[in-house]
């Protein structure tokens, strides 16, 4: 299914809405505390920010994402130089080699 970025900005704009509903409430129950102060400062910045992507991208279609396998480059056969990994340990097994000094 192919969206525009039109139609995904407007169920942005909804999400945020529905957040900022249930935000609302919490603070209701919370009271007008700090840390909800905050969360609410978020998400006026998000709407604020969602405001100026509506403005530069009214209507456009919305592009797919790079084809991943037209990026990839082909491994050679030849092996790395040793060398390279002299000093290195397998990843998740650090440490099992003895130190040297």
């Amino acid at each position: 299914m192919t969206t525009t970025v039109d139609y995904d900005l407007t169920r942005a704009q909804r999400k945020l809405d529905e957040l900022d509903r249930v935000l609302r409430s919490v603070r209701g129950r919370l009271g007008n505390t700090l840390d909800i102060r905050r969360v609410c400062g978020d998400v006026e910045r998000l709407r604020d920010s969602l405001a100026l992507l509506c403005e530069h991208a009214p209507g456009e279609p919305h592009s797919a994402p790079p084809n991943p396998r037209a990026e990839l480059e082909p491994l050679t056969e030849v092996p790395y130089d040793p060398s390279l990994f002299a000093d290195a340990d397998d990843e998740g097994i650090g440490g099992m080699r003895p130190q040297r000094r």
